[in-house]
């Protein structure tokens, strides 16, 4: 019996007996041997995936095989190195594997589903359009895949299409829950309010109860809620009543909403929430300039947003008016420029929760930053809407292209403005990084020439590691 096989047969034995510490010692012990046979890392990475070691997984396939030699690898090990790569969000990995898979077995509904997912994640949504359409050919239009093909097209500013895809997969599933609700949230994108109820309803048809199809509604409902009560109040100019109805409400609505009211109180009403600069525009958003910073790369990343493939027109469901945006460039990403940026962020946002100390805003050292962040192209008449950013608690921007109009102080053509009862509107310049909490009502004001105004917006969150 040869090394090999005398090493792996013990492996094997100690992880039938349950010993799989000394399993893994014979299975490194046997991927060490030169000349190894591929069963040697298979049966390695299996071991640690069993495990949960998802990066010892990752490490290994890495260190033993070359992207060039993907071709040749067991399937099973690729999809185990795709699912261990999915778990520590390292989609390039995850994405180049189940590439090979798909290329391989191109019929491979699972495959497909899990690749375009994960391509339309990453805002590569031509590929991920491809992948789709490459196994409905081979295998059918089955429900899962004409929902991520909707999903492209929907991303990609082709809304009647999407539609047609939906009605399809109702239409071959009449009785599917997820079929009534995946069209619903779409619908619900796009501001089809009314059509959206009708489908969650027909989901609740199907399961009374539903929490998905409930909380769903609950989102799109007419607002009828102490918000609307509230900016009634202040567009009155009755502070009193409006701090009145916020207060009442403090334990019964969503917190970024609650804070952002508090945004617009006349500042002796504001004090009764807590700190007065904590609701202050002109306190809460710091500026900094990186066009002095030798390790940003504005032109490198405004190419990166100019040539993103996910850039479309007013893309649905997000505030861009007559402009461009992209999809999700900066988290995971691999590009040079990007993750420098992204190192930049983490340590300007670090330092500005320490000088802020926000009381709402749970923060210390010890938590991890997660960043994402899109693209955003304005040209004439291009504008945002007011908004605030519920899914992140620190929110900022770096403007990556300007011009003589966006940057003058005399006009508010192309400004961010932060409308409170202590306004604050910023002109942007080349270089320019705002950070801000996320609670904080934010527009800009559209711009009359053709001359482009292109940043990166993002958004900042922390978790306990």
């Amino acid at each position: 019996m040869s090394n090999f096989a005398a090493i792996s047969k013990l492996g094997v034995q100690a992880a039938q007996s349950g010993n799989m510490y000394l399993a893994e010692k014979y299975f490194r012990q046997a991927a060490e041997l030169k000349g190894e046979p591929p069963e040697a890392i298979f049966n390695l990475c299996r071991l640690l995936h069993m495990q949960g070691k998802n990066q010892n997984v990752i490490d290994t396939f890495k260190k033993k095989i070359a992207k060039k030699d993907y071709p040749h690898v067991h399937p099973q090990l690729l999809l185990i190195a795709s699912q261990s790569a999915i778990r520590c969000g390292n989609k390039t990995l995850a994405i180049d594997a189940l590439t090979t898979l798909h290329i391989r077995h191109p019929e491979n509904s699972e495959t497909s589903i899990l690749l375009s997912t994960l391509q339309i994640e990453a805002g590569r949504l031509n590929e991920a359009t491809q992948t789709v359409k490459t196994t409905m050919r081979l295998s059918g239009r089955g429900a899962s895949l004409l929902t991520n093909l909707a999903i492209c097209e929907i991303e990609m500013g082709s809304i009647e299409q999407a539609e047609r895809i939906h009605q399809e997969i109702i239409k071959n599933n009449p009785t599917e829950f997820l079929a009534y609700y995946n069209y619903g949230k779409m619908l619900a994108t796009i501001g089809e309010i009314s059509s959206a109820k009708k489908l969650f309803q027909k989901c609740l048809d199907i399961n009374p109860n539903a929490p998905e199809a409930l909380d769903a509604i609950n989102q799109i409902e007419p607002k009828g809620t102490i918000f609307e009560e509230f900016y009634a109040k202040i567009a009155s100019g009755d502070h009193r009543e409006a701090a009145n109805l916020l207060r009442d409400s403090v334990h019964n609505n969503n917190m970024n909403n609650y804070l952002s009211c508090i945004c617009h109180l006349k500042t002796n009403y504001r004090s009764q929430f807590g700190e007065i600069k904590h609701f202050s525009p002109k306190h809460m958003v710091q500026k900094w300039d990186l066009s002095l910073d030798e390790s940003i790369d504005l032109n490198s990343l405004y190419h990166l947003v100019k040539n993103n493939e996910s850039l479309i027109k007013d893309r649905p469901g997000k505030p861009t008016i007559k402009g461009f945006q992209t999809y999700e460039i900066l988290k995971n990403s691999t590009h040079h420029s990007a993750e420098l940026l992204c190192a930049k962020i983490k340590i300007l946002a670090s330092e500005y929760f320490k000088a802020q100390n926000i009381p709402s805003i749970k923060f210390n050292e010890s938590m991890k930053a997660e960043l994402s962040g899109w693209g955003v192209i304005l040209n004439i008449g291009g504008h945002q809407k007011l908004h605030t950013h519920p899914e992140s608690i620190l929110s900022g921007v770096i403007y990556l292209k300007t011009s003589l109009e966006t940057e003058s102080e005399e006009k508010e053509c192309g400004n961010i403005t932060f409308p409170s009862s202590e306004a604050l509107s910023i002109s942007p310049y080349q270089g320019l990084m705002i950070l801000f909490p996320s609670y904080l009502p934010h527009l800009t004001v559209p711009t009359i020439q053709e001359d482009e105004r292109v940043c990166i917006a993002f958004n900042v969150n922390y978790k306990a590691n």
